[in-house]
């Protein structure tokens, strides 16, 4: 606040000592308790100089001054002097949760539902340091990656709060970089990425249209949150090279060897590309490739997470032989009616073995895998010494009505079967990372219908190395229901919407459509809510959204989804800890989110 002279300062001299003083002490006061670090002293001085303090006047609103500071609860917050700017804020989102779900494969938990409160709530503190510098925290309820909700459960136990962001960075007029567990930096819907993981590593924004070299001038905002883009001034194109780095875990180098030693990253590049043809219409595209090295997962507490798999019992083979012992008999005559009887020993074993594949379920004392049955016969013989009788000792007559005849019978003298049943083990697996190299290519174009602003968006992934992720990973080759197709390492997503909800009465509606493969996108990073995280499914995102007030926003949002492909069972689909268990599964949620 600025103080200027009244044209009636003649009538302030004239006034009594006590109520001018009262009055410019009262001003003072205010400007200082508005900002602490302008001196009054240049103004008190100065107002000495016209004669409309006295010096002893001057010494009072001094000390009055300064006694209203040290009261003013403003200066009861003391911050760091590399501070030049702190920003805290926050939401809380209440939510009503029902989901069911329906297992691919029978089992006494078919179908499963459930009903219940949850919460959310994110603490943020966001630093400016200096000019170029920045840092900031998030703490928030939950500790799994890709959900902050605390289900009210337990009687009136106590939460804990986990740390959800802590970074740092530092920009230029064109060049960010983040430090540290931060907001997802990249152009992306929750295709391959849910909304609520917070990566840690380093993450590089380069905004190419703002280097100098192109005629930029401008630099980042140095916000955390995810990228956009500011509009150009000289050119309606913005573009922008994201890359990330990101820590996935930590293996022991030292203690073991090949994927178990390895530590998991993640590789995320992202070129952003915008076409504004006026405030209201544009286009981005944003072409990426993300990489994971292949390496071993260990105590991720996702939705669904797919780490630590080791070796399980997931079937059985049942062997059944059967062994027949048969004499093959030749009685013949000759011209005098007289018998010979050949007699030849004949040993037949027959093995029919049966071998189910995963399913997770359990007959009798076996854990059965799978209702896809694999039979496979094979036969051996083996003859005997061959025993001659002739005459008398054949046991037969002669009969001369037979002379010059051959008569050939069989006889079983033993017949046994014998069957076996064994479990079948699924091998663990030491790189659930392996196998996940992801094109990828989201996008929108945003426009206003009947002066509402909206959008038709898209985002596409196909996993370059999908067929070796679906057989060496997933073990869907050797233990699954059937072959490699391109569609299981292929997801894509198209949606619309209207409306955003950033005042009071604004609304928001939008609905998409999906299909995800199995061996698409890695199942530690998706979207925890369509399909509760599960792989191969398809199926729509509704939502309607209303801004109560400025800060208050009521969002309900429906899944319905089911699977991609009908027979998809066994390895790591329909196993234990299966990525792809459902027939079908969805999820309703009404939030009350609020804004402080």
């Amino acid at each position: 606040m600025t103080l200027k002279p009244s044209h009636h300062s003649t009538g302030l001299r004239r006034s009594p000592s006590g109520f001018g003083l009262a009055l410019v002490a009262a001003a003072l006061a205010t400007t200082a308790s508005f900002s602490l670090a302008q001196d009054s002293g240049v103004l008190i001085d100065k107002l000495v100089q016209k004669g409309i303090l006295s010096s002893k006047d001057a010494a009072e609103v001094r000390a009055d001054i300064q006694k209203d500071a040290v009261q003013s609860p403003l200066n009861k917050i003391s911050l760091s002097n590399s501070v030049t700017q702190l920003k805290l804020y926050g939401d809380f989102r209440l939510r009503y949760q029902y989901n069911d779900s329906e297992a691919q494969i029978a089992d006494a938990a078919h179908v499963n539902q459930q009903s219940r409160f949850r919460y959310r709530l994110r603490l943020n503190a966001d630093v400016q340091l200096g000019e170029d510098w920045f840092a900031g925290v998030q703490l928030q309820t939950g500790q799994t990656a890709d959900s902050g909700n605390q289900t009210y459960s337990a009687g009136f136990n106590n939460d804990s709060i986990f740390i959800s962001r802590a970074f740092f960075g530092w920009q230029n007029d064109y060049l960010k970089v983040v430090v540290g567990k931060q907001a997802n930096p990249f152009y992306t819907t929750d295709l391959v990425w849910d909304p609520d993981i917070n990566p840690a590593g380093f993450t590089e924004t380069l905004a190419l249209h703002k280097i100098p070299l192109f005629g930029g001038s401008g630099g980042p905002d140095g916000k955390e949150a995810q990228v956009t883009v500011a509009p150009s001034k000289s050119s309606s194109w913005e573009a922008a090279l994201v890359a990330g780095q990101f820590i996935f875990g930590d293996n022991n180098e030292f203690s073991n060897t090949g994927d178990l030693s390895s530590d998991p990253w993640i590789f995320d590049e992202q070129l952003i590309v915008k076409y504004n043809f006026n405030k209201d219409t544009s286009v981005t595209i944003a072409p990426g490739f993300l990489s994971e090295s292949a390496a071993h997962i260990t105590g991720a507490l996702n939705t669904l997470a797919f780490s630590d798999e080791n070796a399980i019992v997931t079937g059985t083979t049942a062997v059944q032989t059967t062994v027949q012992e048969v004499d093959n008999v030749v009685i013949s005559y000759n011209a005098a009616g007289v018998p010979t009887k050949t007699i030849t020993p004949l040993t037949t074993t027959t093995t029919t073995q049966k071998t189910i594949t995963p399913n997770n379920t359990t007959s009798g004392s076996a854990t059965v895998s799978g209702p896809r049955t694999i039979t496979s016969n094979a036969s051996s013989s083996r003859n005997g010494g061959v025993i001659t009788l002739t005459g008398k000792a054949s046991g037969l007559a002669t009969d001369p009505s037979k002379a010059n005849q051959t008569f050939t019978t069989t006889a079983t003298s033993q017949n046994q079967t014998v069957s076996t049943t064994n479990n079948v083990g699924l091998p663990g697996i030491t790189g659930e990372t392996r196998g996940l190299h992801l094109l990828t290519v989201p996008g929108d174009i945003s426009f206003k219908l009947a002066g509402i602003k909206s959008k038709l968006y898209w985002d596409v992934s196909y996993n370059v190395s999908g067929r070796n992720r679906f057989d060496n990973v997933l073990q869907l080759k050797d233990f699954g229901s059937r072959e490699y197709q391109t569609r299981d390492g292929l997801a894509w997503l198209v949606g619309v919407q209207f409306g955003e909800t950033r005042k009071k009465g604004d609304w928001q509606a939008y609905l998409n459509y999906r299909e995800v493969g199995i061996a698409a996108v890695d199942p530690n990073l998706n979207d925890s809510d369509f399909a509760q995280s599960t792989l191969n499914v398809r199926g729509f995102k509704v939502g309607l959204a209303y801004a109560l007030t400025d800060f208050v926003v009521i969002n309900a949002a429906g899944y319905v989804t089911w699977n991609l492909e009908d027979n998809l069972y066994g390895g790591r689909a329909t196993s234990v800890g299966g990525i792809a268990p459902y027939n079908a599964a969805n999820i309703f949620t009404l939030d009350v989110n609020v804004k402080f």
